[in-house]
């Protein structure tokens, strides 16, 4: 299997080589160069063999002229707060030309940093197409070679180039590119310039109707400061001398004035809606391709329509167990996303885990959605535990489950994902 990598890597090194330095007039011509040398071996037959000869010499001062010159262009990115898997990026290039002449024809490719090999099960065998198609994922976005403006001598000057990210989580920007043909315009010399950036791409995601629950209000054990910025008070109940981790505008000033020690307002214990986001991150026997379809649906999900007033908290198992909270005050939506593009699968973690988690927190949620990788009798008792806290519940599985599912719950595949969300109710 090594050396079948190392043959790849090679094959794959000595195309991108020759595509990045060839510019299209240049391509048409080593074409015909490999025809003429074909067809000209034999140099008393015809006379293909000067074609062959002529474009050799072509060649051999293109690539001596390219080795000639430096490229006084300087450039710095400026990338947008996220992208999103499968969207096209559009973003900025401020790129500056330090020299006195006018730089034309240039090209730009965006370099991302080269991860690991992907690891391959031993027992297939992968073929040179299937093991592009895993380094391009592993890079993070599908990009090429794209035109630049002319740059006059000692402007800044600003270019906008896109790309398409492919997978969530982070993409690393390495270097960029900066390509210049050579005066007869069959090769191009590349201009590395290291620029190291970073960009959060988020999971995909798809149109959620607003999920109407009964907006069953519940108290929030210990919430009292949680409450302070989402939920509704009750009634004034007094005053009190002011405790340690009391927030100041909770003091009362007038008595502060009249007493000269800080007192405090004290209100009744809140109720409000809080929603519950359980994503199934136990992923043992679960292929990539399963867990970034249940993702996608908790992003989704997460993006939709809610009250204002509402809390929503993600809950998943990673190295630990996971609880974070969205809404009024809180984190917001967007952070919620960020969590999830880098949520990670857990394949040596046990469902209890999750049912731990879920057990000290169902008392007070009002209703959950829960993505579950599969169906089996662990996942039976998630929902009968959440069913016997009064909890309003959701649930969507990841399918093919191992065993059908009780009616009323959905299946959905990456294939059917999106409509299966789009008529997705309490």
């Amino acid at each position: 299997m090594r050396p079948l990598l190392r043959l790849y890597r090679g094959v794959h090194r000595l195309s991108h080589g020759v595509q990045s330095r060839l510019t299209p007039l240049g391509g048409w011509l080593l074409g015909g160069w490999v025809a003429a040398g074909a067809f000209g071996i034999n140099t008393r037959v015809g006379m293909t063999y000067q074609l062959f000869v002529l474009l050799t010499v072509a060649f051999a001062i293109a690539l001596l002229a390219s080795r000639f010159g430096g490229l006084p262009v300087t450039a710095r990115r400026a990338l947008p707060r996220f992208a999103t898997v499968g969207q096209p990026l559009s973003y900025r290039l401020r790129l500056h030309n330090r020299g006195a002449r006018a730089q034309r024809d240039l090209t730009v490719f965006d370099e991302l940093r080269e991860f690991p090999p992907v690891p391959v099960p031993s027992q297939r065998f992968p073929t040179y197409r299937q093991w592009r198609r895993q380094i391009t994922q592993a890079r993070g976005a599908n990009g090429a070679s794209q035109p630049l403006p002319v740059l006059p001598p000692g402007a800044v000057t600003e270019a906008e180039l896109t790309l398409t990210p492919l997978r969530r989580g982070w993409l690393e920007f390495a270097a960029l590119n900066v390509g210049r043909p050579e005066p007869l315009g069959l090769l191009q010399r590349r201009f590395r310039q290291p620029l190291n950036d970073r960009l959060l791409v988020l999971p995909r995601r798809y149109p959620v109707p607003p999920l109407h629950f009964h907006d069953g209000r519940r108290y929030q054990r210990g919430g009292v400061h949680l409450a302070q910025s989402v939920g509704e008070e009750d009634e004034f109940i007094g005053l009190r001398e002011y405790r340690p981790g009391d927030p100041p505008r909770r003091i009362h000033w007038r008595s502060f004035a009249k007493r000269g020690e800080p007192i405090v307002k004290e209100f009744q214990d809140e109720f409000f809606v809080r929603y519950g986001l359980l994503l199934d991150s136990c992923a043992a026997g679960v292929d990539d391709a399963r867990f970034e379809t249940a993702v996608s649906a908790a992003a989704s999900i997460a993006a939709a329509e809610r009250s204002p007033e509402a809390l929503l908290d993600l809950l998943f198992i990673g190295d630990r167990a996971y609880c974070f909270t969205a809404g009024r005050g809180l984190g917001q939506t967007e952070q919620v996303l960020e969590v999830l593009a880098c949520v990670q699968p857990q394949r040596d973690q046990p469902f209890a885990r999750l049912l731990a988690l879920l057990a000290g927190h169902a008392p007070a949620l009002s209703a959950c959605v829960c993505i579950l990788l599969d169906w089996d009798a662990e996942r039976q008792r998630l929902l009968d535990l959440l069913r016997s806290h009064g909890v309003e519940t959701v649930v969507l599985v990841i399918g093919p489950p191992s065993t059908p599912p009780e009616p009323g719950i959905r299946v959905a595949t990456a294939e059917t994902l999106a409509v299966e969300l789009a008529r997705l109710t309490p």
